[in-house]
């Protein structure tokens, strides 16, 4: 199925709400957002029934384990770059907006998820769909 397919599988007829958003149980919608809580995506992983919030929870642990191979991999220069005072600076503040990027694709991704629909992060989507 493609993307296109799918997303149309979403969406109702009048554009609203989608069909999966108004099938969707409070315990559910409370998934969802742990879903994509780092560690608390594996309730929600090894909880829940649902297809739709099984597959965003293991997109939501894919993305908290990119924060964390990020993490990992920019602390060394995050060392190295504090001993110059200018270079230092310039690159914490691009691990600032590098985080807030992050936040924000957060933010959207449990948007999405609460609206019944799957906003598909490059990449990861494709290790989500492996079951």
């Amino acid at each position: 199925m493609t993307d296109h397919d799918e997303r149309s599988d979403d969406l109702d007829g009048a554009g609203g709400l989608t069909d999966v958003a108004q099938a969707l149980r409070d315990e559910d919608r409370l998934m969802l957002v742990f879903a994509y809580l780092g560690p608390l995506s594996l309730i929600p992983l090894f909880a829940s029934r649902e297809p739709f919030v099984r597959w965003h929870a293991r997109q939501g642990t894919m993305l908290g384990l990119a924060l964390v191979a990020l993490i990992a991999l920019l602390t060394p220069f995050h060392w190295l770059f504090s001993m110059i005072p200018l270079l230092g600076r310039m690159f914490h503040a691009a691990e600032i907006f590098l985080f807030l990027g992050f936040f924000v694709v957060l933010c959207f991704c449990i948007e999405r998820a609460l609206a019944g629909q799957r906003y598909r992060v490059p990449w990861l989507s494709d290790l989500a769909d492996e079951d």
